[in-house]
């Protein structure tokens, strides 16, 4: 199992606290500093029609130039309230979420009333600092009210998993304690903001991570237009090519560098343009090497997937192939790529449509999430398989894994109780390569067939009899309190309001 994946997600938020300096170090950067409150009603993914109840958390955020506030996307998740305050004033002021980033955890919060920027400055963004330089951070972590100014040393630059979306990109290290706290507080050098707070290691000490100013850049052009589409992806797998075999097979023997692709995920980027069996050599004539990383700053080294990350939604990307034994120059669209597997979706409500008691939901990163902050090593292996591991370029064109969640028990569907977690391939021979398709074919076999069969990726058959369907599926719901078949989307797609019909 990767180390990175042991990353705790701070839904309750963090704090880096390092060596302690006197408050007045930093005093012309405190005004730009806010405590964040926050009421959030997070839905429950293992009953999808429900909430699992109102909570309150507290994070930190910064002032940006235009009376913007920039914190963690975590920090705001599932909001049905926000409020801000200054480290000068008492009184909180409501603010709202007007852009959120779900894959690089950043949000800017907006306040309606213009009096809260009253005696406050803004911070400029700065520059990606270098390795062992010092910074400061700011933020309001657990064990005061007042807001705490700490230092420390900045220990590595590399690409890591988000944990909030598990999505690889450019962070910095911090050699630091963290605690619950402050979350989304700005990261100071030279008076300018270098970073936001963020991640942990959970199973180390002094290891923190913040979020780097070309992640930050890239979230703010991304916004520009109004719409946030994310950080791009190609859609690949590969080996380095550091094997001396291995080169000779491939005809790269005596070619410096360059990595092997060994899969294109289906329906992604790459899908068309790249194949196994393609080694990159170049990206936008930046030589890769052969372990896959590239020159960044004198001696550093990112892996190339920051080139790519680098990038926006609709640009393009020049590549220096060698396929067949030839050199070929391939210019890649970086056009829109949905992950397998969403990214958490903070104000959505989930999906589901029940079937003859039988509960379907699209997998997503927030049902994998369900199962806590050990999450790889607790939630189904099918679960992860789709989510981390190679389940995301195995599968063939599907849009969507969709599981059959649960079955609430009745007499239509006794002997399939113990039945859970489980992929869906078919109904009725008809292979599933979305949650649309499910609900369409099942509404098809309701319609038109006298029984139901469900194939499940374990093999196993589960068989409904159509026989009054819609009288049991609404006996069912009554029994357990469930308020509606499916959810909203759902009834859009069926031309139905939001269900008379249940």
């Amino acid at each position: 199992m990767n180390s990175f994946f042991r990353i705790i997600l701070f839904i309750t938020f963090i704090s880096i606290l390092l060596s302690p300096v006197s408050l007045a170090i930093a005093s012309d950067q405190s005004d730009s500093v806010v405590k964040i409150f926050v009421t959030a009603n997070r839905m429950d993914y293992y009953q999808p029609w429900q909430s699992e109840g109102t909570y309150t958390a507290s994070g930190s955020g910064c002032i940006l130039k235009g009376n913007k506030i920039l914190t963690n996307a975590h920090v705001i998740a599932d909001n049905t309230f926000i409020q801000v305050k200054k480290n000068s004033d008492p009184k909180k002021y409501t603010a709202k979420v007007e852009h959120i980033g779900y894959d690089c955890d950043l949000a800017v919060l907006v306040v309606k009333d213009p009096k809260f920027f009253d005696d406050t400055t803004f911070l400029e963004l700065g520059e990606l600092p270098e390795l062992q330089e010092s910074v400061s951070v700011l933020g309001y972590p657990q064990g005061g009210d007042k807001m705490s100014i700490t230092k420390g040393v900045v220990s590595r630059i590399e690409l890591v998993p988000y944990s909030q979306s598990n999505r690889k990109l450019l962070a910095v290290q911090i050699d630091a304690a963290i605690n619950p706290g402050n979350s989304g507080g700005p990261v100071i050098k030279d008076g300018k903001l270098v970073g936001i707070a963020m991640q942990a290691y959970m199973t180390a000490q002094n290891i923190g991570y913040m979020i780097p100013p070309p992640v930050i850049n890239h979230f703010f052009n991304d916004n520009e237009d109004g719409n946030y589409d994310g950080f791009p992806l190609i859609g690949i797998e590969f080996n380095n090519t550091e094997n001396n075999a291995l080169k000779k097979i491939y005809g790269i023997n005596d070619i410096e560098g360059g990595v092997l692709i060994s899969k294109t995920m289906p329906n992604s980027p790459s899908d068309g343009y790249l194949f196994e069996g393609d080694v990159i050599l170049e990206i936008d004539n930046i030589q890769i090497g052969e372990d896959g990383t590239y020159t960044f700053r004198d001696n550093e080294r990112l892996t190339m997937a920051h080139l790519i990350n680098d990038k926006q939604i609709d640009n393009d990307i020049n590549l220096k192939v060698k396929r067949n034994g030839k050199i070929v120059d391939v210019k890649l669209p970086l056009r829109k790529y949905s992950p397998l597997v969403p990214y958490p979706r903070y104000f959505d409500k989930p999906p589901y449509y029940i079937y003859g008691g039988i509960i379907f939901v699209p997998l997503s990163t927030d049902l994998v999430h369900a199962w806590g902050n050990r999450w790889w090593e607790q939630a189904p292996v099918d679960f992860n398989y789709y989510l981390i591991a190679s389940g995301r370029s195995n599968i063939e064109k599907n849009e969507q894994v969709v599981v059959l969640l649960s079955v609430l028990s009745d007499d239509i569907n006794v002997g399939y109780q113990d039945f859970a977690n489980e992929i869906v391939v078919s109904i009725n021979d008809k292979n599933v390569s979305s949650f649309k398709d499910l609900v369409i074919f099942l509404e098809e076999a309701k319609n038109n067939d006298e029984f139901t069969t469900v194939l499940l990726k374990n093999n196993s058959k589960l068989i409904i009899d159509n026989t009054n369907i819609n009288q049991v599926d609404k006996q069912i719901l009554k029994r357990n309190n469930i308020p509606f078949q499916y959810s909203e989307d759902i009834a859009e797609w069926l031309g139905n309001k939001q269900q008379g019909d249940k």
